[in-house]
C-alpha cells in the first residue's frame, strides 16, 4: 500500500507542477493575453476582444505582433514600474521573453532570447502545450484501480476535455497567426 501512496502522490505532483505552464503555453504565447471568446472566457477566439473598446491585446497584422507599451513609443504603460523593472520591461533586448508581446510590438521574425523566433516560438509552444496534456492523460491513466473508480473516471473526464481543448487551442491560434504572417512552421507541422 506505501508503494501505491508514492504512485499517486508522484503521479500527482507529474501532472500538477507544470500544469500552468502547459496551459500557458497553449493559450497566451509570450504574454499575449485575452484570446478568449468574450462574455464567458471559454475557448479561443484570437479577436474576440481585440476590436472591443477594452481590447487591443495583441495588435497582430501582417508585419508582426504585440502591444508597444514602451515610454519611448507606446503607451508608457512601462514607466508605470518601479526601476530597474520600468527599464528593464522598455528594453526590446532586456524585456523577458515571456512578456515580450505584452510590453512590445514586433515582427514575427523577432529572434526570441532562446534562439527561435517569435512566429516559430508561436507554433512551437501551441504543439507542445497539446504533448504535454496528453502524457498528463497517459499519467493520470496510471493510476486505474490506486483510486476511487468514480473519482478516476472523472478527473480522466476532465482531462480528455482538457485534450481537446488544448487542440483547439493549438488549432486556431496557430492558423490564426499562419494566415496573418504568412511564415509557415519549420518542422512541416499541419497548421489549418
Amino acid at each position: 500500500m506505501a508503494g501505491d501512496h508514492d504512485l499517486v502522490r508522484r503521479t500527482l505532483h507529474e501532472i500538477m507542477d507544470d500544469s500552468w505552464r502547459s496551459y500557458e503555453r497553449y493559450t497566451a504565447p509570450l504574454g499575449v493575453g485575452f484570446m478568449v471568446r468574450p462574455g464567458t472566457h471559454y475557448g479561443p477566439d484570437v479577436d474576440g476582444y481585440e476590436y472591443t473598446p477594452w481590447g487591443t491585446y495583441h495588435f497582430a497584422d501582417r508585419d508582426g505582433v504585440g502591444v508597444d507599451r514602451t515610454r519611448a513609443t507606446g503607451t508608457g504603460f512601462t514607466g508605470q514600474y518601479p526601476p530597474p523593472w520600468s527599464e528593464v520591461y522598455e528594453s526590446l533586448d532586456r524585456c523577458p521573453d515571456e512578456l515580450l508581446l505584452f510590453f512590445h510590438h514586433v515582427p514575427y521574425g523577432h529572434v526570441l532570447h532562446s534562439g527561435t523566433t517569435v512566429i516559430q516560438h508561436i507554433y512551437d509552444t501551441h504543439f507542445a502545450g497539446v504533448t504535454e496534456v496528453a502524457a498528463m492523460r497517459r499519467r493520470w491513466e496510471r493510476l486505474a484501480g490506486l483510486l476511487d473508480p468514480a473519482l478516476h473516471a472523472r478527473v480522466a473526464e476532465r482531462l480528455d476535455e482538457q485534450l481537446r481543448c488544448a487542440e483547439e487551442w493549438r488549432d486556431q491560434v496557430n492558423t490564426y497567426f499562419f494566415r496573418k504572417s504568412g511564415v509557415p512552421d519549420v518542422h512541416g507541422r499541419r497548421i489549418h
